[in-house]
């Protein structure tokens, strides 16, 4: 019987191995000490990758399990020295299972957790006092901004401003907070991994009676208490601060969505009343709030710290190397052309200078929280709007070297401008922006008047220069009524419209120059038309881009164009945006460019070698026009927000506008349809339909345009085609089939007169020689005998040449072999004479008899 010590110890010894097969990471250790029984500790924690958070969990105390191992190696290999152990246990002695270490290693990384949450329990007294006393000047701060929200709600200058110090009190926050929430990250991991060693572990119910299950199992629950309880006490010490700036950045959502609409009415603002005695009372005391206006708006235009310039400092400097890197090269290829002399020189000089100014300027207006500095977004878009200026006439100097004069005569809009952004910026008491702005008019249009200002050398700047003048006296009425914000953004908007007008004329004419320059075949031509087509809806975007600086520049130009761009407008219940708009403008260039390419492609099929009916090509080609038509519509339809679906209900509408107006239209488009994919006719054939004969010129879905031979061109609709009898003469090939009929008088050989014909007939180059042509002797005319010559023409065209040519020959060889070509003539013979009737004039004439005597 076995020794009772044994037994125990392998009670305890197998309790313990059901605790721990519960976890399935432990079991696919055990399968793999299994295989490998010399397997060490060191080889288990290179195994902790594969088998889990267990074995890792294990090797966090390595050191101390190894430590223990090897002390308990060096007790058996002592009791085994000393002979003082049974024999069995001191077989057993020298066996060390791996297991013991990882329960080993369990144990200490809870004694470990247990000790640091200890640790952690003291440190969060002091870390909490340290968080709070960063952040009580914070939340202080805080707090007066959400009172200022409350009392500038209808504001959208100061609101701005607020937004910006929001912005940058939500960053201290965060500092302060981010030491604390590491710590309590670090707590949460560690309570994760406590989680998952209680997740192995059984039900209460089925824990053995061993106390050393049991204490583990306690220390696992303690752990968790504890880590939860320190988790609860940092919740506790960040929740004022974190419930804080929720409320901050439920401000700063508030205040996005009421500043598109109160930079609107700002814009929009009701009359200035500066006739009245009590507004130019309040001036002096709003002068006083200029400079405090200004200081609250500092952290909206520039930086504010060391580190923002900084960054807005290495930003500019990137672009602007980048900007002198581009145009260095640019202009060392333009340098080598040597192509527009002058312009060129001052293009790269003067206008792109000024525009990669602009850029770099903008780049040093991006923050690295994402924050924009008015100042430098306001003076780059001033510097790109210049260039802008300067790049335009140059372009339309190319157009016209003869006759522009040396500097742009939009420049006489440019100071006014200047002054009007000058005045919007500013934060002056109304009355004083409106007489500031009605004064610097009057000065404009006498410096205009008495200055010897630019003239006009081209048409399209004369009107534009002369729609000035016209806008000048508006504003100038809006200014005196009152609406004197209202007045400056109309001029802006009439500056900007001008100014992108030209530069678009100018790249279109530049684009049609090298148009023309291009090759009309070839890859190259065909890439190039597809650049060519894309640059419209470039323009496009490039003058809606010009256009949408000078709103960027404006105070609030950023939200309000943001909020145009993204929310767009409604129209009934469609809702319309400007990047829908582009989209679907430059999607219809892309359709036309590809259609023409495409049907271009279809048309040169059959010269490329290519084995392809050539009446084949029109239906492909009108098949490829309407597949692309149709995706552009539909695209067009999901673009604006139509569901698809609901085409059955248009179709529906559509239905019935057929049925009582549009049934004909409906009618000739079907026919057409018909005509061309069914290849009844095709361009080219010669037809008679009704009165109507004549060449097929183009077929299209109202109307097939008709070439008669008289040179009118008849549109036919293509409804007549196919609900009428139509004779198309060369459907089935060119060759046609002509009679010429010739009467020869009686008595003639008709022998000679077959041969005759038949000689003339096979000596023709235009008649085929198979079927032969043939002489038919076809009647006994009432004064001729008629004979028919039957032929085959080659070609439709030639037959009637070819019918009069014959009938030339004929009347030839007929002459010399004395054939006479009879003509109708009648012979009358009178049987008995009547007498004559007595004239008046017979009885006057006659003789009378003598009388007698």
């Amino acid at each position: 019987m076995m020794p009772l010590p044994f037994c125990r110890g392998l009670s305890l010894r197998w309790t313990m191995y059901r605790c721990l097969l519960r976890s399935l990471p432990v079991l696919m250790l055990l399968t793999v000490l299994s295989l490998a029984p010399a397997l060490s500790g060191n080889a288990c924690r290179e195994m902790t990758t594969f088998v889990g958070p267990t074995c890792a969990l294990a090797d966090e105390a390595p050191q101390k399990a190894d430590d223990k191992a090897d002390a308990q190696k060096d007790d058996k290999a002592q009791d085994k020295k000393s002979g003082a152990n049974a024999p069995a246990e001191a077989e057993a002695a020298p066996t060390v299972d791996p297991l013991e270490n990882i329960w080993a290693g369990q144990k200490d990384m809870l004694d470990d957790i247990n000790s640091s949450t200890r640790g952690l329990v003291r440190d969060i007294n002091k870390q909490a006092e340290t968080m709070s006393k960063q952040a009580r000047p914070i939340i202080e701060e805080a707090r007066r901004l959400l009172l200022l929200i409350n009392t500038f709600k209808n504001w959208p200058n100061p609101l701005e401003a607020l937004d910006r110090r929001i912005s940058f009190t939500v960053q201290q926050m965060q500092q302060v907070i981010d030491p604390v929430l590491l710590a309590r990250n670090s707590v949460n991991s560690l309570l994760e991994r406590v989680n998952h060693l209680a997740e192995s572990l059984p039900e209460t119910k089925d824990l053995p009676s061993n106390a050393e299950i049991r204490e583990y199992s306690r220390q696992v629950t303690k752990a968790q208490k504890s880590l939860t309880d320190v988790i609860k006490r940092y919740d506790s010490v960040l929740s004022p601060t974190q419930d804080m700036m929720a409320d901050l950045k439920k401000a700063q959502k508030d205040i996005a969505s009421m500043l598109p609409q109160l930079w609107r009415d700002y814009y929009l603002q009701s009359p200035v009343p500066y006739l009245s005695l009590e507004t130019w009372e309040t001036v002096p005391k709003h002068l006083q709030y200029v400079w405090q206006g200004i200081l609250l708006r500092l952290p909206v235009e520039i930086p504010v710290n060391a580190d923002d310039w900084h960054t807005a400092g290495l930003r500019f400097t990137i672009c602007l190397l980048l900007v002198l890197f581009t145009g260095t090269m640019l202009y060392r290829r333009w340098r080598n052309s040597e192509t527009h002399g002058e312009v060129g020189r001052h293009m790269f000089h003067v206008s792109l200078p000024w525009i990669g100014l602009g850029l770099s300027l903008l780049a040093s207006s991006l923050s690295s929280h994402g924050d924009v500095f008015r100042c430098f977004l306001a003076l780059g878009n001033l510097s790109i709007i210049i260039g802008e200026v300067f790049l335009a006439w140059d372009l339309r100097r190319l157009q016209h070297p003869d006759k522009a004069a040396v500097n742009n005569p939009l420049w006489q809009l440019i100071p006014l401008t200047l002054f009007s952004y000058i005045l919007i910026y500013l934060p002056l008491p109304p009355v004083v922006t409106l007489i500031a702005w009605v004064v610097l008019m009057l000065l404009h249009r006498l410096w205009r008047a008495k200055s010897h200002s630019l003239e006009a050398s081209t048409q399209l700047e004369s009107t534009l220069l002369s729609g000035s003048a016209f806008i000048f006296w508006v504003t100038l009425v809006l200014a005196i009524m009152g609406l004197h914000i209202f007045s400056m953004g109309l001029y802006l908007f009439y500056v900007s419209c001008s100014l992108a007008l030209q530069i678009s004329v100018a790249s279109m004419s530049a684009i049609n120059r090298y148009n023309d320059q291009l090759p009309d075949e070839g890859g190259s031509a065909a890439f190039s038309s597809l650049m060519l087509a894309l640059a419209a809806p470039v323009i496009l975007l490039l003058a809606i881009g010009g256009m949408s600086l000078w709103v960027c520049t404006l105070p609030g130009g950023l939200s309000l164009l943001q909020d145009f761009v993204l929310q767009g407008v409604n129209v009934g219940e469609t809702r319309f945006n400007m990047v829908q708009v582009l989209l679907i403008i430059s999607v219809f260039f892309l359709t036309r460019t590809a259609v023409r390419m495409g049907t271009l492609f279809l048309s040169r099929m059959p010269s490329r070698g290519l084995r392809i009916d050539p009446t084949l090509i029109q239906p492909l080609q009108t098949a490829f026009t309407y597949a692309l038509w149709a995706f552009f519509g539909l695209f067009t339809l999901r673009s604006l927000g139509m569901e698809l679906s609901n085409l059955a209900m248009v179709a529906g509408g559509l239905s019935v506008g057929i049925g009582f107006g549009m049934q004909t239209i409906i009618n000739n488009f079907l026919s057409g349809l018909i005509l061309i994919f069914s290849r009844t006719m095709q361009v080219g054939d010669v037809v008679e339909v009704g009165t109507t004969t004549g060449r097929v010129r183009k077929i299209s879905v109202r109307a097939t345009i008709v070439e008669t031979y008289d040179n009118a061109v008849i549109y036919v609709p293509n409804s007549e085609f196919v609900s009428t009898r139509l004779i198309n003469w060369t459907r089935n090939s060119r060759t046609v089939r002509r009679d010429v009929v010739v009467g020869v008088a009686y008595g003639s050989d008709t022998t000679l007169v077959m041969k005759l014909l038949a000689s003339v007939a096979n000596g023709h180059s235009d008649i085929l020689k198979y079927p032969a042509p043939v002489v038919l002797f076809s009647n006994f005319g009432a004064s001729t005998l008629d004979f028919t010559l039957r032929f085959w023409v080659r070609d439709y065209d030639v037959s009637v040449k070819t019918a009069s040519e014959l009938l030339f020959e004929i009347d030839q060889l007929f002459r010399k072999n004395n054939i006479e070509i009879a003509f109708p003539q009648m012979d009358v013979h009178i049987k008995d004479m009547p007498p004559r009737a007595k004239s008046p004039r017979d009885m006057a004439t006659r003789p009378t008899a003598a009388l007698p005597d």
